[in-house]
Order: C-alpha cells, then structure tokens, then sequence
C-alpha cells in the first residue's frame, strides 16, 4: 500500500489515528462482530453484538459532555450527519403512518425499534472506527468467524452447511488476501469463488463474486478508461452470471431455485404495490392493518403455479406474523412511505457513489477487492434482504465503509495537491 494511496480502511498518510478514549475499542469490535450472528428474541430478533454497540454508543454519548470533543473524526462527516438526520426522518413517518394506519402496538414497537436501533448501530461503529480504522477489519472478521462458529455450535438453516455457513466467510477470507496480489490476481480469485458457489447453489454469492472480478479487471486499465470501462464490466458479470447459472442449474435444485425465484418476485411486487397505493403515509409497521401480506402470500400462490413449483401455503393458511418481505429499501417505502425510506434511499445512493468512487477514480490497494465487495454485497441486501436481525449490523458497517471511502479520497487528494506543489 503506497503513501500516496492509503486504503480505505487505513488512517491517511501524515495523519495519526485519534487517542481512544476507550483503550478496548479493538477488542469490543471483535467480540461485537463475533457476537453479531448470535440472536435473541425479544419480539423480534436481537443479535448479541448489538448489546455490545449499544455499550459503545453510550461511551460515545459521555464523551462529548465528559471531554467536550467530538467522539471521533467520523462523527463529523457531513454523511454521517446525513445518515442519522434521514433515519430521524424515517422514523418519524413510521410513527406518522402507524399511528394513522393504528397499527398493533406489538407491530409498531417492532417496527419503531429497528429504526432506533438502527441509529444507535450507526453511532457505535463510527466511534469504534473512528478509533482506528483497523477496527473495520476487526468488525467484519469478527461476523465471519462468528458466522463460523454459530454454524460449528448449532449446524446450518435447512442442512446447508456451505449457503449458510461457510461461503460468505470463505469469500470475505479469500478476497483479503488475494487483494495483496493485485488487481489480477484478486479477478482471478473472485471470478474462481464466483463459480464454485454457483455450482453449490448459492446464485446470488455467485454473481456478486462474478461482478467482483470484473470490477477487478476494469482496475488493471489507465484511471481515464475506467468511466467507460465499468458499464462493460457490470454487463458482462451480469452476462457471465447468466451464462454460469444456466449451465450449473440442474434438475436436482430446479425445484428449490424456481420455489426462490417465485417468493423473491411476489415480495417484489406485494412491495411495490403498498407503496403505489399510499406512496405517502405508508402501510405501518409489519403492515398490521393492511392487506399487504395476504396480497404477497397470493401472487406467490399465483407464481407457483404458474412455474409449476409447489409448497407454498395459500393466503388464510399460516399466521401472517410468520411472514416477511425481504427487501430492505421496498419494504421501508411500503411501511412507512417515501419519507420511512429516507435512510434507504440515502444509503443506496451513498453505496453507488462509494463503488465509483473505489473502481473507477482511486488506485489500487491490497484492501480494493474486499472494499469492492463489502459494498456491492450491501447494495444487492438493500434490494433482496430483511431489515432486521444482524442485517442491521451490516448495514452500518457498509454505511462506516462509505465514510472511509470518502476519507480516503480527500487523502488521495491532499497527497496529489502535495506532489504536484513546487
């Protein structure tokens, strides 16, 4: 990593790393991304790591009347304020549209605390970061390995060992340290992580790893090329995709793949739909007073039938609280409104900025590849993921990514300004 490029997730060049005011900072960013898979239900599902950011969040708080400073140089960026001015925003329409919809009070207590906690994740893992910049890696490390471990104590959703257990800690591993061999040898790596999850059955792995490699690739080009070059590398990671999918898929998983691909579509359009129909004041909370879920419940009825895949319950057949949508973005616009999704749409265009920014304007370091990645996994969980459980933990970790990338660049900048002085 030169001088001149430092990586993301290192302190600038000149510039030393803040005094932590909390000496364990590294350690509680271990064990809070360790924890991070372990969840409790307490209505809705807490993970254990959040505990632990919560303490963090709360030591942050104390310093600004105990030593009055700022709790990191994080807390200062202009998006970070941004960040927890759209989630206020957010979940001030939540409240709006429950209290209008009179959603169950289980329902809105739920749906009020994932804002709030949201917030509170946000404000802990800038000041642990804003301790030092390592302790990102330590975050996300940690996830891994507790991912790990869960998979060890307590074996894996439906049997899958691989899809919900090792594959993503695999890739995570695999990505840091190839990014120390370049820009073509972390394409390798990627393009090689990208087939072997396609052929065990984890497509949407795989085809981020596939656009990994291609946004790896468009990096071995001149900086003036790469505006033009990144468009053909997310076509073509999209068109590989395709191409690996449609060779791997056999009649062994067509079954389970067209049972996904149904389910996927219906929450889709359920989402849409409540949001067509109130754009403005939303659904409420878990959409409690609304139809919502029954309509998803029918057009996946309805899609099932039509791909000839089975075993999906109708309507009336199961408890509605049973049920989620998955999308982090459409579920927010379908609940709260335009206004429920103010972080969300904030966010998604922070995350698309970031990749630009990483692929196209910056040079390369041994940390590209994973920061590549990290983003592009949120900006796919923004679309196709639950907002709840130990998903909120990884969204303020690639909104904290966003930051660095923007620290990065004014770094890059002054060392530029600095070489081209006389």
């Amino acid at each position: 990593m030169s001088a001149s490029h430092p990586g993301v997730f290192a302190a600038p060049a000149g510039v030393a790393e803040p005094a932590s005011p909390w000496p364990v900072a590294g350690a509680v960013s271990l064990c809070a991304g360790l924890l991070t898979p372990f969840t409790v239900s307490v209505g809705g599902l807490l993970p254990l790591g959040e505990l632990l950011l919560f303490a963090a969040a709360a030591w942050a708080l104390l310093i600004p009347a105990l030593a009055r400073a700022w709790p990191g140089d994080l807390w200062r960026e202009p998006l970070f304020l941004a960040f927890l001015a759209a989630q206020g925003v957010a979940l001030a329409a939540y409240v709006v549209s429950d209290l209008w919809r009179d959603s169950a009070p289980q329902d809105y207590v739920r749906g009020w605390s994932r804002m709030i906690f949201l917030a509170i994740d946000l404000a802990a893992v800038a000041y642990l970061v804003g301790c030092s910049a390592a302790n990102f890696l330590l975050l996300v490390v940690g996830v891994q390995l507790g991912e790990v471990l869960k998979v060890l104590l307590f074996g894996a959703l439906f049997g899958d060992v691989w899809k919900f257990g090792y594959a993503l800690p695999v890739t995570v591993v695999a990505l840091l340290l190839a990014g120390r061999g370049g820009p073509l040898l972390s394409a390798a790596a990627a393009a090689g992580l990208g087939l072997l999850h396609f052929v065990l059955d984890f497509r949407s792995l795989g085809l981020l790893c596939l656009l990994a490699a291609a946004f790896c690739a468009v990096r071995l080009f001149p900086r003036a090329w790469r505006a033009w070059l990144a468009p053909l590398g997310l076509g073509l990671g999209l068109l590989v995709g395709g191409a690996v999918y449609a060779r791997t898929q056999g009649s062994r998983d067509a079954e389970r793949s067209g049972r996904s691909n149904v389910e996927r579509t219906a929450m889709v359009v359920a989402a849409l739909e409540a949001f067509r129909e109130s754009p403005w004041i939303g659904n409420g909370s878990w959409f409690s007073r609304t139809r919502v879920i029954d309509n998803f419940m029918i057009l996946r009825e309805e899609g099932a039938r039509l791909a000839g895949v089975g075993g999906f319950a109708g309507a009336n057949e199961i408890e509605e609280d049973t049920v989620a949508l998955h999308s982090q973005l459409l579920v927010t616009l379908a609940e709260g409104g335009l206004f429920g999704a103010a972080f969300f749409l904030l966010f998604s265009a922070a995350l698309v900025w970031a990749l630009h920014r990483e692929i196209v304007d910056r040079a390369w370091t041994p940390l590209s590849a994973l920061g590549q990645f990290l983003l592009s996994l949120a900006l796919f969980n923004v679309f196709l993921s639950p907002f709840s459980g130990a998903h909120r933990v990884h969204i303020a970790l690639a909104a904290i990514l966003v930051l660095l990338v923007i620290r990065a660049g004014r770094a890059d900048q002054d060392a530029e300004s600095a070489e081209a002085a006389p």
